[in-house]
């Protein structure tokens, strides 16, 4: 048992590592692909032009206050045409702010706020990092384990061989 203890002691940090990577680049593979949905999107400047109120600020039983919500339509202006969409449900705008989003120029009434693919990268990357880092763990861990098993050994041997 002291042995097995001490083993799992010694890869703790691979085996946490590893899984940990692996999430991190699932997760930016789905990522990537909502980004890729948008890629032939055209991006143009648009502006608040109405809110809807959606929900009342409140603080939840944590204690944690979320803020007051409005529906943000947009207005925007896609191949010369002026069209007017539902953005998203947001904080923070107010009528005649400027912002940036992407149309599709199939379907201009399909919008979406531009992405940026660092995030997926960094992600990937990280990920990327923390599995072989984990593995590079579990390996040296293994070594050592692996080393101390075989002087365990020696020495075991040692004694018994000598006389009592």
């Amino acid at each position: 048992m002291n042995k097995m203890a001490s083993f799992l002691r010694a890869t703790y940090v691979g085996r946490a590592l590893i899984p940990i990577g692996l999430i991190l680049m699932v997760v930016s593979i789905f990522i990537f692909r909502s980004v890729d949905h948008i890629r032939d999107f055209r991006k143009t400047e648009a502006v608040v032009s109405r809110l809807e109120h959606a929900e009342d600020e409140y603080t939840d039983e944590q204690g944690q206050h979320h803020a007051a919500t409005d529906t943000v339509y947009v207005k925007y202006t896609a191949d010369g045409k002026e069209y007017e969409e539902e953005f998203g449900v947001f904080s923070g705008y107010k009528e005649g702010d400027r912002l940036s989003i992407c149309y599709n120029p199939m379907n201009p009434t399909e919008i979406s706020s531009p992405t940026s693919i660092v995030l997926p990268i960094a992600m990937l990357g990280g990920g990327a990092a923390a599995f072989i880092g984990g593995i590079i763990s579990l390996i040296r861990a293994a070594r050592k384990h692996k080393a101390l098993r075989k002087q365990e050994t020696e020495w075991t041997n040692s004694r018994s061989g000598s006389p009592a």
